[in-house]
């Protein structure tokens, strides 16, 4: 199965402060490596304000950055098309797309409110682990 770490694993995995730094933490420890791609690493510089923490946790392997954008544009580009009333990011497009690469995934988010709605291959429920 590919493990699919979105920005708020990552970010409450990190953050004590973080609501869900409790579940974070274990979760990631559990079941890392994660895959990812470059999008979930930007979003998480930008709330962190330091790029280096996600370079790092893919430099000691527990992040894999398994998504080439350029080779899937068209497919991000019709997912951002079609969640446009939600306003969906670019990371999670990537992620949703990273999903139909894969039979077997699953995705650590705290964005339940999204990946609820979100569907791969059309109408497939996204498999998450979400904290409680």
């Amino acid at each position: 199965m590919k493990h699919i770490a979105d920005t708020g694993l990552l970010l409450a995995a990190l953050d004590r402060r973080d609501p869900f730094h409790q579940w974070g933490s274990r979760e990631f420890v559990a079941h890392a490596p994660f895959a990812t791609c470059e999008a979930v690493l930007d979003e998480l510089a930008f709330l962190t304000g330091d790029a280096r923490l996600g370079i790092r946790l893919a430099a000691r392997g527990d992040l894999v950055l398994d998504f080439d954008l350029s080779s899937h544009v068209p497919r991000v580009l019709e997912l951002l098309d079609k969640y446009a009333d939600r306003q969906m990011q670019l990371a999670d497009a990537c992620l949703v797309s990273m999903t139909e690469l894969s039979d077997s995934c699953n995705v650590w988010t705290v964005d339940k409110k999204d990946f609820r709605v979100y569907r791969r291959h059309g109408r497939q429920v996204i498999p998450c682990d979400f904290p409680a």
